[in-house]
């Protein structure tokens, strides 16, 4: 596969440094590609097959979807499609957010509190429906506001994304909870909950509760496209986020806190899951708290 062509925002862009693009148009066949920005689409009617990542889907009228940093996607076999498309950098949101390249990072600096405490995936190359055309609304705002320009539009633009994006991540637990998770995994979940301040592995849950390891290990990947090290990792990194942003702790003590004796190790996991240092994070919630 060919090496896809990265589109920067300069391109689209009618002003130099600009950091928000918003308009309606009707989308062609595209081939694929990649971003140095954000990409929110809003289908507001037609249909294409789409292809992001590598996986293919057809989209339709009310769908909607945000396209990370570095993800690849293309259109094909569009008819009458067309779509309201919004792109924009990250410090749109917060100035302090300067140079964020993923919207997990994005979403962790500024839901700082919502984000960590709630299950579910970073809603980035996931297609959702807008099923109540709350989404649309949202959308039409945001278009106005940036059409207009009016005294505060960028103060009201970046209210109406974080709520659209707030909403986006609700739809997520919404559809965890239609699909319940298998007992045993819903089992290591809580075993993880409760332990993860300690070592814990699979093996020592198996033998606990009387599994399996090779079952255990399939079904709980399976179901959290996680491995359990790495759902291990996740969880005690979301309680160090809580304890960053709302404690005066010193990092080596968080470090021990959920879970990690060196201090090195916590802080390469924190850095590869959040995007930035420990020290980065508070400092972050430092300077949001101050705002």
């Amino acid at each position: 596969m060919d090496k896809a062509a990265t589109i920067h925002i300069r391109e689209v862009s009618k002003e130099e440094q600009e950091r928000l693009v918003m308009m309606p148009y009707r989308q062609t066949d595209m081939e694929s590609h990649t971003h140095d920005f954000f990409e929110l689409v809003y289908v507001v009617k037609g249909t294409a097959v789409h292809t992001l990542n590598s996986a293919e889907g057809m989209l339709t009228e009310g769908d909607y979807f945000i396209v990370d940093y570095g993800s690849v996607h293309s259109y094909s076999r569009s008819s009458d499609f067309t779509l309201i498309n919004c792109i924009f950098l990250p410090e749109v949101i917060d100035e302090t957010l300067t140079g964020c390249r993923s919207l997990d990072e994005l979403l962790h600096g500024c839901l700082i509190r919502y984000y960590t405490s709630i299950p579910g995936e970073t809603p980035v190359d996931r297609i959702f429906h807008d099923e109540n055309g709350r989404i649309k609304q949202l959308i039409m705002g945001m278009l106005e506001e940036y059409e207009e320009k009016e005294e505060g539009y960028a103060e009201v633009f970046r209210c109406r994304l974080i709520e659209l994006l707030i909403l986006t991540l609700r739809k997520g637990i919404h559809e965890k909870q239609k699909h319940p998770k298998h007992r045993a995994v819903l089992d290591v979940i809580q075993y993880v909950d409760r332990n993860y301040q300690d070592y814990v592995n699979l093996g020592a849950f198996c033998r606990q509760y009387h599994y399996s390891l090779s079952y255990i290990s399939r079904i709980f990947r399976q179901e959290t496209g996680l491995s359990f090290r790495e759902y291990l990792q996740k969880v005690r990194i979301e309680k160090s986020c809580r304890l960053l942003a709302g404690s005066d702790m010193r990092i080596g003590e968080i470090a021990q806190a959920v879970g990690y004796e060196d201090k090195k190790f916590f802080n390469s996991v924190f850095k590869r899951i959040v995007k930035m240092t420990p020290r980065e994070y508070r400092n972050l919630w430092a300077a949001k708290g101050k705002n």
